[in-house]
């Protein structure tokens, strides 16, 4: 209707231009062409507001996901620096234990510990909003050259350092660690809160004592004895290194996340004052 209206004017417009020209009118043919291009100049200025505030409520729709998004992987990095605290914490009060003579705290403490470190965490940092912004092409939504490329460049140090976590888990905890438990006869032995305190509030921990309700007796600790026997100064310093490693690479792990979550939390402000200052 509205396209059927301004052919219609468009029309008579020229029409009217066609007759002034006959009349040799030309006060009316250059009143006449201001008037056209005014109002093509005025058409032009309408359709660039339009896309602009179409832009501009876009970019706010996806900058505000993004924050959703960098809160999200913040919570998950918060999570992954206490398991690793934790995992070094527990690492620690084995070194005692090892030089104790009292047989039964070692046995079921040191068990306990050697056993909570073959446990690890796989950390997950994925933003669905930057993987549809650059998937699309429409990272140049996001108007301010400073802020599209710190978020480039955060995504890009989230994409080079989070894995680093995830290969020393595979390499150090699974293949370094948790092999030698396994072929030291150490057993398997599930967190004992009376002897140890709290566990992690992890998942892990809550999926491991309901473990412990429907797990039979029988089939907890199994190898666990072989920590009472005497083993000779070679088999438990080669304990302690293992420790010593399964410590550091936790220490490792946990200062990785803190640096991502201070990052994150750098680019989640950057975000916010910036649209703070487009309202």
């Amino acid at each position: 209707m509205v396209q059927h209206r301004q052919a219609s004017e468009t029309r008579m417009l020229l029409r009217r231009i066609t007759k002034h020209v006959k009349d040799q009118n030309w006060f009316a043919v250059a009143l006449d062409f201001i008037i056209v291009v005014f109002g093509v100049f005025i058409g032009i200025q309408v359709s660039n507001w339009n896309e602009a505030r179409v832009s501009h409520a876009i970019e706010t729709t996806y900058l505000e996901l993004l924050q959703r998004d960098l809160q999200t992987t913040r919570q998950e990095l918060e999570a992954q620096i206490a398991f690793e605290h934790f995992q070094v914490r527990v690492a620690n009060e084995a070194a005692p234990l090892i030089n104790s003579r009292s047989s039964e705290l070692r046995r079921q403490k040191l068990g306990i510990i050697l056993t909570r470190l073959g446990g690890r965490r796989t950390l997950r940092v994925d933003s669905p909003t930057f993987i549809d912004l650059q998937s699309s092409g429409r990272l140049g939504l996001i108007s301010d050259p400073g802020l599209r490329s710190d978020i480039v460049s955060y995504f890009f140090e989230v994409q080079r350092m989070g894995p680093v976590i995830d290969k020393n888990n595979t390499y150090f905890v699974d293949e370094r660690y948790t092999d030698f438990l396994e072929n030291s006869s150490i057993g398997y032995w599930l967190w004992n809160e009376d002897l140890m305190g709290p566990p992690h509030p992890g998942r892990l921990s809550s999926m491991l004592a309901k473990h412990g309700t429907y797990i039979q007796a029988g089939l907890i600790d199994t190898g666990g004895d072989p920590l009472l026997l005497p083993r000779d100064d070679t088999f438990w310093n080669e304990v302690k290194g293992r420790l010593a490693k399964r410590s550091s690479i936790a220490f490792i792990n946990r200062s990785v996340a803190i640096s991502l979550r201070d990052e994150t939390t750098i680019l989640d402000e950057k975000i916010g004052a910036y649209l703070e200052r487009r309202l």
